[in-house]
């Protein structure tokens, strides 16, 4: 349930005013807290593109490629290259210019070649991620056409088809990042017979293409790849076709379809093939424990998840999986070692819960390289919640100087919040608001320390400015930006605030908002309990 947002978003109204006692307002001072900050998933996950681990800084490459690329027929490649590190690293915009340049450039080959399958298979692929879909499926079967022998026709066909299929179905949507099973189809008459038929008989032929694909390469792991990830995709759409319809299953059932046993049988092998991608190991064991896990009735990978109690060859695959990794970090090449240290940190984390040997790890990796954001996100979301605040203040004290940004002084506030360093946490939430001025959190924190030293009537007024600064940028935010709890921080803070203000009436409703749609808060009880006299 959503925390209501009628009192946060309208304006403040003092009625009668009472007095809130000297110790009550004690208490309220110590239990300002600054806002939460939430850590991203250490993994996530897509039917079509498999558990997203350990990503490659696209930077340099980005930049290295750049500079060797020329508009000419024969750095077609190149500039289809170039659109795809630009669309792993978020920008679109770059990606949808390198890939129309790429477009051109194969077009003026085919000119001289009209009948390279390759070629066609290239122009077809770019076409499709550019949104010229029809002229990319007719490119694609003259591909395969021109080639039946070349298993990259086949596998651009089929991973077409797969996009195509789920075009068809899903529009693009993705699971929950914990496997929340949900019918996404407000209603039935939404999934058209049309569109199941479609979708139904693409999935098939993409089948077939990927079939093709590894008879015509056996010993290449990319065929492996992408048609063990066909066969969670067509299990995914499946479901959603069966969810349209009516028909449920239990979310362990969809679970053990998604990671079905052909679909890990066919990552193994592409791992074997290519032993040394380390992101690709970590999908392996991953795909098995949900697959394995599902079978047995339990899933995912959640709260007390325990790995021993999987069965011994799961077990000994995953030690397996874990010394191939410890391998992999002594490859002399240092991003490579970094990102195989990251993806061994990620699963001694949630999966073995060897703190230390995680800890260890990502250390590991950022002695080796320093970039890798996600890889101080993890290391201070592990000890802070392993209670180790001396060592995330040095930690948070390392990130920001690897990377000066608003949140890398928010985290190192949060830092100083636990050792009650409330100075030094008002001074690096201070920065991050010159960093990011419209940030909520850095807003939203301000005023909170502010109320800590509230006792000088003048603070008190300066933090309701910041209170209500953050209240005007709450209710800018689009609704998918509103996180849950950063609306109960807010909403907390200001209930405090008003009770520190005398106006215990105002902020008993607005603690009450979060006990209704969280009765079991404690922070709220205890903010009620210190106005109660």
């Amino acid at each position: 349930m959503r925390v209501k947002l009628v009192l946060l978003c309208s304006l403040l109204a003092f009625g009668l005013h009472a007095a809130t006692p000297e110790l009550g307002k004690d208490k309220l001072r110590r239990l300002v807290k600054l806002p939460a900050i939430n850590f991203q998933p250490e993994w996530t996950f897509d039917p079509e593109t498999g558990f997203a681990l350990a990503p490659r800084d696209q930077t340099a490459q980005i930049k290295a490629l750049r500079q060797d690329l020329r508009e000419d027929p024969n750095d077609a490649d190149g500039w289809l290259r170039l659109g795809s590190l630009y669309a792993d690293s978020g920008d679109s915009g770059n990606a949808f210019g390198a890939r129309a340049k790429a477009v051109r450039l194969f077009r003026k080959r085919l000119e001289l070649q009209p009948d390279d399958p390759l070629l066609l298979a290239s122009l077809g692929e770019v076409l499709g991620a550019t949104g010229k879909r029809q002229e990319a499926e007719s490119v694609l079967r003259r591909a395969v056409r021109s080639g039946t022998s070349e298993w990259k026709c086949w596998l651009a066909l089929g991973r077409f088809l797969d996009t195509e299929s789920r075009r068809d179905i899903s529009e693009g949507a993705t699971p929950t990042p914990d496997f929340k099973v949900k019918n996404r189809f407000g209603d039935e008459s939404d999934l058209a017979g049309d569109r199941i038929t479609a979708a139904r008989r693409r999935l098939e032929e993409a089948g077939d293409c990927f079939n093709r694909a590894v008879t015509n390469a056996p010993s290449e792991p990319e065929v492996y790849l992408r048609r063990g990830l066909h066969h969670t995709l067509r299990n995914y759409l499946l479901n959603d076709i069966r969810e349209a319809s009516g028909e449920h299953k239990t979310d362990v059932e969809i679970l053990s379809d998604y990671f079905s046993s052909e679909s890990l049988a066919d990552l193994q092998h592409a791992s074997r093939l290519d032993p040394k991608d380390y992101a690709l190991i970590g999908n392996v064991v991953l795909f098995e424990i949900y697959g394995v896990n599902a079978r047995i009735g339990r899933k995912g990978v959640g709260e007390g998840f325990d790995w021993t109690t999987l069965p011994d060859a799961s077990q000994c695959s995953i030690r397996a999986a874990m010394t191939r990794l410890e391998d992999l970090a002594q490859n002399p090449n240092a991003r490579e070692a970094a990102g195989a240290l990251e993806v061994l940190g990620i699963l001694q984390g949630p999966v073995l819960h060897e703190i230390n040997s995680r800890l260890g790890n990502l250390r590991r990796a950022l002695a080796l390289d320093p970039s890798r954001e996600p890889v101080w996100e993890m290391m201070a979301g592990t000890l802070a919640r392993s209670e180790r605040y001396d060592e995330l203040l040095s930690v948070c004290e390392a990130h920001l100087k690897q990377k000066d940004s608003a949140r890398s002084h928010l985290l190192l506030a949060k830092a100083y919040e636990r050792l009650q360093q409330w100075d030094n946490a008002e001074e690096q939430v201070g920065e991050a608001i010159k960093l990011a001025p419209n940030d909520l959190t850095a807003n939203l924190a301000l005023g909170a320390l502010l109320l800590k030293r509230s006792q000088d009537p003048d603070v008190l007024s300066d933090a309701n400015g910041w209170l209500a600064r953050a209240e005007q940028i709450l209710a800018g935010l689009p609704p998918q930006q509103k996180s849950r709890q950063l609306v109960i921080d807010f909403t907390l803070t200001r209930s405090i605030y008003l009770a520190l203000a005398d106006d215990v009436e105002s902020a008993r409703r607005w603690a009450q908002t979060v006990i209704d749609s969280d009765k079991e808060n404690e922070v709220a009880k205890e903010i009620l309990a210190a106005m109660e006299y």
